[in-house]
């Protein structure tokens, strides 16, 4: 049996593990880079489109491109295995955004354990900022392979991530450590941020909060946060959408129709797509529109959406909105729409990635022989943190197990 990482060993995003025999070839996750946009293929013989198939299965942790955006270009023969949430979202919610063909993958929803050749892969959800995540168990011939995918220990579902560690008699860890280089990060729960949005949500200002639709977990912290304030909140035609497709992880989400949630039918790309689609009037029974918040804008918080925002900064005192800011700090060095609120911003985000304070509680649970690090800047950190052999690889490194 080998392990490969084809893309990851030294950076964030674009994760690609193989792990084969002389019979048998499975990806785990095949991703986008984050960076490097001129070089994103992958030397994988019998993958593409153009090869005979040679891959016998692709396996994706979750709905993130960083882990799924490869797809479109694989040949449709070869199986696509992922949770039922993640497939929905690379089906129909990667259309809308206008992404890559990816309704074109052959993909198979896994619940249970799967059998290939001499492999067997087990499917365990896991608690990250993307719903519906898995990590795998790998077994052949005795080994055992562990492949984390992205997750953490502190989100509303920290406790599928704490089952994970129940595993064990782990040969190799394939672990994440997006956290290695932010020894200073501020250890915050998902709770914790719905408290401090709670709190900011007291305000009478018009409150604007910025965070993907895809940040199931954040979301619901939102609409929780609106309920406890009395506030209803004002949501664009692509989250009606996104929460569509995420019913099946329960029925406790929240949806477009539900109580204090309005829908704000703006512009721009996404609206387009419902519309072609013959979906987008689906949401017009919740319709609002500008004048009907800005006559009482203490009422509302508004999930920023270019439209909606471009509407109300044209005609409203901004000293008069309270502006939250829910998503990782870096992306606001990227020019935005929303750039003059900058100043009065108030930063409430807790990370989608675990910290390594929870790291080390899961390495010293599971008690692995050896940790392979993935999705990290910082491979080298691994060896000062963790009481276990480290295998630091190369891109492309073969590793006979």
């Amino acid at each position: 049996m080998q392990l490969i990482i084809h893309r990851g060993t030294h950076e964030i995003g674009g994760s690609c593990v193989e792990v084969r025999d002389e019979s048998t070839r499975l990806l785990f996750d095949l991703g986008l880079p984050l960076d490097d946009r001129e070089n994103i293929k992958l030397n994988i013989n019998g993958l593409y489109k153009n090869d005979k198939p040679e891959i016998d299965g692709i396996f994706i942790t979750h709905s993130h491109p960083d882990h799924y955006g490869l797809l479109s270009s694989v040949n449709s023969e070869i199986h696509v295995y992922t949770s039922k949430t993640t497939a929905n979202i690379i089906k129909n919610v990667s259309k809308i955004k206008g992404e890559n063909n990816y309704p074109d993958s052959n993909l198979s929803i896994i619940e249970n354990p799967v059998n290939i050749g001499d492999f067997t892969i087990i499917p365990h959800k896991v608690d990250h900022s993307a719903g519906g995540s898995l990590a795998f168990e790998i077994i052949r011939s005795g080994k055992k392979i562990l492949y984390t995918g992205d997750l953490r220990f502190h989100g509303r579902t920290s406790y599928l991530s704490r089952n994970l560690a129940k595993i064990k008699n782990v040969d190799y860890l394939i672990m994440e450590g997006s956290t290695l280089g932010r020894p200073n990060q501020k250890l915050k729960t998902e709770d914790d941020v719905f408290d401090e949005i709670t709190n900011a949500f007291t305000t009478n200002k018009l409150c604007f909060v910025n965070f993907s639709s895809q940040n199931l977990d954040r979301f619901i912290s939102v609409y929780k946060a609106c309920l406890r304030t009395k506030k209803s909140l004002v949501i664009d035609p692509y989250t009606c959408f996104v929460l569509e497709n995420f019913k099946d992880i329960s029925k406790n989400i929240p949806q477009w129709n539900w109580n204090n949630i309005r829908v704000y039918f703006g512009g721009g790309k996404h609206t387009k797509n419902l519309a072609d689609s013959g979906k987008l009037f689906t949401y017009k029974n919740k319709k609002i529109s500008a004048e009907e918040i800005l006559s009482n804008p203490e009422k509302y918080v508004v999930k920023t959406a270019k439209a909606i925002c471009k509407k109300i900064l044209s005609r409203y005192d901004i000293s008069k909105i309270e502006y939250i800011y829910s998503m990782w700090s870096g992306y606001l060095d990227n020019p935005s729409y929303l750039a003059i609120l900058k100043p009065q911003i108030k930063h409430i985000h807790t990370s989608g990635h675990a910290y390594i304070r929870d790291l080390q509680e899961f390495v010293q649970k599971i008690e692995p022989k050896v940790i392979i690090p993935i999705h990290t800047e910082m491979p080298q950190k691994y060896s000062q943190l963790y009481d276990a052999k480290i295998k630091i690889l190369k891109n492309g490194e073969i590793l006979n197990l």
